[in-house]
């Protein structure tokens, strides 16, 4: 099959004002590119003055261009609908270039519906060119503060209004589709999980010395972030050789309130690190622990698997999806004594996980070159019904 030319529309993915916003779509266009010429727009207003007037920003590679806009966004009411039409304006712009320099593309791809749904159906009305959706953000329940029963009209508005224009849509995981299903739109859907750089997330023996389990994330409320340092302060009771490593963190108040429960020491922390010393700290750890209140389908689950790492997981969301038995014990949200004794239980049925067996059936998964072939069926599927 000749390699088709793919125009990504996105609403999240990362720069250099927001550098992890959405950085799993960016993965997602690498393992595409392996198939498809992609070529993703992201316009970003940015309130924070470090953009003073508009930018561009073009990259390329082999098989992906990522096409960035920045603009000054200003405050107040006046200032949100001077962003929005400058958002708008700035897309069309971007668009137009690509048509101009590339001829139309084979199909549009657009990520999160809210806001570049917007420019999905504009494209379908002016050049005729239907498009599909992808779905990644986990708001279809009653959970999150934020869930969108909770959003106003306009937002609502564009989000169904994109579902209902495009060819098909596509969702990370079971949980994801069927939430948008109770609540958006019921129409026919494709599951194409998150997926993994196989060249970082990858089995290496762990140095002996202790049982260190981690943990990945923003530590947002949701996360529970501050449960899992009770928890393991529980856990330690009985096991006070093992540690806990913390990645991700940018708030000042977690190291504080782990330095209420543990000597120096017991927990480090490593703050906001790249993507490659994440891969390292994951190889030199022997279990993942995510204690969600709610999950969509976590990034981080599916690269602790790569890495032959078991892991530890609430029974939320899309996370029954990727862990079981072979790779991982589940525990209910909130149940801090719940976990503290999963991870006794984790550290005595260690040596029944095979690690290796774990990574080859995550890598045969969300590898790039799975998922890229995933993506790759669905473009030809779809660009034969034109």
């Amino acid at each position: 099959m000749s390699r088709k030319k793919i125009l990504w529309l996105c609403s999240w993915f990362p720069g250099k004002t927001e550098p992890y916003n959405g950085d799993f779509i960016q993965r997602h266009a690498r393992a595409a590119s392996l198939y498809n010429d992609i070529y993703v727009i992201h316009v970003i207003g940015d309130a924070s003055g470090t953009i003073r007037q508009i930018e561009k920003e073009i990259t390329k590679s082999d098989g992906l261009t990522e096409h960035l806009v920045y603009f000054k966004k200003k405050p107040g009411l006046i200032g949100k609908f001077k962003a929005h039409s400058s958002y708008l304006f700035l897309f069309k712009q971007a668009i137009r270039r690509y048509v101009l320099e590339n001829g139309k593309p084979d199909l549009v791809h657009v990520h999160i519906p809210y806001k570049a749904g917007l420019l999905g159906i504009w494209l379908k009305k002016r050049y005729k060119i239907p498009f599909i959706v992808s779905e990644h953000w986990g708001i279809y329940n009653k959970i999150v503060n934020d869930n969108y029963e909770k959003q106003n009209f306009f937002f609502k508005r564009i989000v169904s209004k994109t579902f209902h224009e495009a060819n098909c849509w596509v969702s990370v995981s079971n949980y994801l589709s069927d939430g948008v299903k109770k609540m958006v739109f019921d129409g026919g859907f494709e599951i194409i999980p998150n997926t993994v750089d196989t060249g970082l997330f990858y089995f290496k023996l762990k140095d002996q010395g202790k049982f260190r389990f981690i943990h990945v994330s923003n530590m947002v409320t949701l996360k529970n972030a501050e449960g899992i340092l009770r928890a393991f302060k529980s856990f330690c009771k009985n096991n006070s050789s093992a540690e806990l490593v913390m990645v991700g963190d940018n708030r000042k108040d977690i190291r504080e309130f782990a330095a209420k429960l543990f000597s120096e020491g017991k927990v480090k922390f490593r703050g906001e690190i790249p993507y490659q010393q994440v891969a390292k700290e994951m190889q030199d750890s022997n279990c993942l622990i995510l204690f969600s209140d709610i999950e969509n389908s976590p990034c981080v689950i599916g690269e602790a698997l790569c890495c032959g790492v078991p892991v530890i997981a609430t029974n939320v969301g899309g996370i029954p999806e990727l862990v079981n038995e072979e790779n991982g014990l589940l525990v209910e949200p909130g149940d801090e004594e719940g976990l503290a004794s999963v991870m006794g239980k984790m550290i005595e049925q260690y040596s029944s996980f095979d690690r290796k067996k774990i990574t080859n059936a995550a890598t045969a998964k969300f590898s790039y070159q799975k998922i890229g072939k995933e993506f790759d069926l669905l473009y030809q599927k779809e660009t034969i019904t034109l």
